[in-house]
């Protein structure tokens, strides 16, 4: 009684063991937030206990009954090796490690036929394991090919339809080409459109060549189509220009390209898509309202604004040697000539006072209205010789105003302020030259007076 309590004892304590443990791998296993790597590992360790106590398990208890109560380890090791799938070197090391162990201890008890039967049936389990585990690969292999597959599909379907969207936005402007670049192939295929507008043919192979040939295309508009295609190799996602090209009516229209570069599934660039606008209406608009945003709407000539950041401009860029001169043209007493003809007399002699300054102007200088009866005359260079005598003819033909044979002689007075240096701001400038005209009226208008940045000269 007493050795059966013993071992009743003895098998209490390898169950609690049992316990305990498979209580400790629940606990872990579900409160612990463990990476996909380390929970494998747990898994691996947790199995290759329960195993080990297995062996320990039925080494007792073989010594204890006899051989023929080996039988329950021989089920531990055919649940590890049929229900429960590691690397086969794991598997195959612990398989084996448990039958050398086992062998080792109950060695004295088995006879040679059950030591070949436990090896033979240790052989077949590994034998069982590594062919599910070659199936268990080759399903494996077979999912990740569907899913691959699948992915490809998603991927040339979004693909696809991201074109599609593309062109539909392409096509909602009237004078737009359509084109694709196969940057692998370097061949291009543009829409019908390319026709009403290029002799060349819609598809056109060697494409980076073609263009590097094109005689007709000017260098800087060509380096520009260069650039852009070299970064469409790049994969550079998105890229707009402007440029210049001749068409087949022998003129040039400016066109906008913005392109698109796709990508495949491994990020590498292999299309170029995108669209070629005809703008040239557009930037005509555009010349158009910028001369006119310059432009005082009366005269015809530059605004005030628009001819001091001329001023400004030019100020700022003064080389060595070089002057500036600025002329302020005055009507002398015109409201008197409002007052006694009526404003329409008025407004057709500022309209003549403007078109004579503009049509004597030397070449290079720009002319504008800066007041009501009152325009500014900016000329750079290096001798302003000219700019007197253009003074003085402008004198000489403004009292030559008639209107219906009306001599409503106007005269006018004029002041010339001359910067030689960049450090003279153009508001200071304009005061000399607005001191200057105050002086020609001073001295009985009708007349120029000059002044320089370091010196003041009558004439």
């Amino acid at each position: 009684m007493g050795y059966a309590m013993v071992n009743r004892l003895i098998y209490l304590r390898f169950y609690l063991i049992y316990l305990v443990c498979c209580a400790a791998f629940l606990i872990i296993d579900f409160f612990c937030s463990l990476s996909v790597m380390v929970r494998h590992r747990f898994y691996m360790i947790s199995v290759g206990m329960i195993l080990f106590w297995h062996l320990l398990f039925n080494i007792y208890n073989v010594y204890l009954s006899g051989a023929m109560a080996y039988f329950t380890i021989v089920t531990a090791i055919f649940f590890f090796s049929g229900f429960l799938m590691f690397k086969p070197f794991y598997t195959i090391i612990s398989l084996g490690v448990c039958y050398l162990t086992y062998i080792w201890f109950i060695n004295p008890i088995f006879s040679v036929g059950e030591i070949v039967n436990f090896s033979v049936t240790i052989c077949l389990c590994i034998l069982m394991y590594l062919i599910r585990y070659k199936h268990l690969r080759i399903e494996i292999s077979q999912a990740n090919q569907m899913r691959e597959v699948q992915q490809e599909l998603t991927d040339a379907q979004r693909d696809f339809r991201l074109t599609i969207e593309q062109y539909e936005m392409i096509r909602e402007q009237e004078s737009s080409i359509t084109f694709e670049w196969d940057i692998q192939e370097d061949w291009i295929r543009f829409s019908k459109e390319w026709k009403h507008y290029f002799d060349h043919p819609e598809s056109i192979p060697q494409f980076y060549d073609f263009i590097k040939n094109l005689e007709q295309l000017s260098s800087s508009h060509k380096e520009i189509l260069l650039t852009c295609m070299r970064n469409i190799k790049k994969g550079v996602p998105y890229q707009k220009y402007e440029f210049m090209l001749p068409v087949k009516n022998g003129g040039n229209r400016w066109f906008e390209i913005r392109v698109i570069t796709q990508t495949n599934k491994q990020s590498e660039p292999v299309l170029g898509i995108g669209i070629l606008s005809d703008i040239t209406d557009r930037k005509d608009r555009i010349s158009q309202l910028e001369k006119e945003i310059q432009m005082d709407l009366f005269t015809g000539l530059l605004n005030k604004a628009s001819i001091e950041r001329y001023g400004k401009r030019k100020l700022s860029e003064l080389r060595e040697g070089e002057k500036l001169a600025a002329l302020i043209v005055d009507l002398d007493d015109f409201k008197d000539i409002n007052d006694h003809y009526g404003h329409p007399i008025g407004d057709y002699v500022l309209k003549e006072a403007a078109d004579i300054l503009r049509h004597h102007a030397p070449v290079g200088a720009r002319i504008g209205r800066i007041g009501g009866d009152e325009f500014m005359v900016l000329l750079i260079g290096c001798n302003i010789s000219c700019m007197e005598t253009y003074a003085e003819e402008v004198i000489s033909k403004i009292p030559r105003i008639h209107w219906n044979g009306i001599e409503v002689s106007p005269s006018c007075s004029m002041g010339l302020a001359v910067a030689s240096t960049p450090n003279v701001s153009y508001d200071e400038l304009y005061r000399k030259a607005d001191e200057a005209l105050y002086h020609a009226k001073q001295l009985g208008k009708n007349r120029l007076y000059t002044t320089f940045s370091e010196q003041t000269e009558n004439n």
